[in-house]
């Protein structure tokens, strides 16, 4: 039998445990809703993180695809408009150079300040132009959730493919013979060698002369280019010594040398290159282009272009491809047989043989793995094409690409 006292007690032993029970439900209601919270920021940390890393990627591909011009120029920024992904997610990517006019001592270097949670806007620094555009840009991804609340930054630094690994350092090498029977102009204001063939050198031609520095010059540093003054005879010159002509040949040209005879095309392709030439073609060069394609050249500069097909002869446009500033890394899977009036700046290699049947001039170098011969003219001034601080110009031209240890997801 249950006792009065009995019920007295068991009512508020229930209460309590309802109460209990009812901060159990309270508290676990709570824990989901928390867990809910953190999931569902995550998630949205997630897709804009991803998001931004979708916007590195447009950026790849747009300056690969010669999106960003490439002169290098400072103090200039660019933008891609902001892009949706298929999950709701977006992201805006720009353009900052990385060369920062007012740099500010407080501030890492380079400056990238912040992904404004509005607008997206960018802070690089003061100077900046949303209209002008550069070669060689850090990027910075803003990547936004599909509802708008999460914003995550993405930096990453960019550099092109070294197109070089071993500049030559003397205007005309050829493996076969050379047999220029108009003329052929080699100049060498840097060092005393001007040819050097595997095979004969045969004739420069009845005008055809060599040219090294005046002893009485001072050694100049690589970072000069060359007189523009070169004489035109063999004549004393005050800058220039001349050495071979057609009737005499001077220890400036080095002929029959059995090493670079016997090499093979591939060792001194990739002696240049540092690549053979299929993984260059696809993975270094910035455009590669046919034969037939050859006429777009003309005003271009600043690139490593490669002229397919090993059974084509290739003729260039008349005119100047390249420039002092922007010089070019052309390689030529063929033959190149000139005609008309060319000039290049920069180096030219040529996996045939070259005949020269107009006016070409070359300011950098010509390396051929097959013969020299034509009748007509060719001069080549060797350039070592160097900044004033000492950086090649012909390493970098080649595609771009995310710099290694450069990306961050911080400001």
């Amino acid at each position: 039998m249950v006792t009065s006292l009995q019920r007295g007690t068991a009512l508020p032993i229930g209460v309590l445990l309802l109460f209990v029970a009812a901060l159990v439900l309270i508290s676990v209601s709570r824990s989901t809703l928390f867990e809910q919270r953190i999931s569902g920021n995550e998630i949205r940390d997630r897709q804009a993180l991803q998001a931004a890393q979708a916007g590195i990627s447009h950026a790849l591909a747009y300056m690969q695809a010669g999106g960003i011009d490439r002169d290098n120029t400072p103090n200039k920024a660019d933008s891609i408009a902001s892009l949706t992904l298929s999950t709701g997610a977006s992201y805006q990517v720009y353009y900052c150079d990385p060369i920062d006019p007012n740099p500010d001592p407080s501030k890492p270097y380079p400056r990238v300040e912040a992904c404004d949670d509005s607008t997206y806007r960018l802070s690089c620094s003061t100077g900046f132009t949303t209209t002008d555009r550069f070669g060689l840009p850090l990027v910075l991804a803003c990547g936004r959730s599909d509802d708008g609340i999460a914003l995550q930054p993405v930096v990453v630094s960019f550099s092109r493919a070294t197109t070089m690994t071993d500049s030559p350092d003397n205007p005309l090498i050829s493996k076969g013979t050379l047999d220029v029977q108009g003329s052929a102009t080699v100049t060498n204001y840097f060092n005393n060698l001007t040819i050097w063939t595997g095979g004969e050198t045969k004739s420069i031609g009845n005008a055809g002369k060599t040219f090294i520095r005046n002893p009485n010059i001072p050694q100049p540093e690589m970072t000069e280019s060359p007189p523009s003054d070169i004489p035109t005879s063999c004549k004393a010159s005050e800058k220039y010594l001349c050495v071979t002509d057609k009737t005499a040949k001077g220890p400036d040209v080095i002929d029959q040398d059995l090493t670079l005879k016997n090499m093979s095309d591939e060792d001194m392709f990739r002696n240049y290159f540092g690549h053979d030439f299929a993984t260059y073609r696809d993975e270094v060069a910035t455009r590669v282009i046919t034969a037939a394609q050859a006429s777009s050249l003309a005003t271009q500069g600043g690139e490593a272009i490669v002229i397919t097909g090993s059974t084509a002869s290739v003729s260039l446009p008349n005119g100047t491809i390249g420039s002092t500033d922007n010089p070019v890394v052309l390689i030529i899977e063929g033959n190149w047989n000139q005609g008309g009036n060319t000039t290049v700046y920069g180096v030219v290699y040529v996996m045939g043989s070259m005949g020269v049947q107009g006016n070409v001039t070359v300011y950098g170098n010509v390396s051929v793995e097959g013969a020299v011969g034509g009748t007509g003219s060719l001069d080549v001034i060797y350039d070592p094409f160097a900044n004033n601080d000492g950086s090649n110009k012909l390493q970098k031209l080649g595609k771009p690409g995310m710099l290694s240890g450069s990306w961050r997801d911080w400001l």
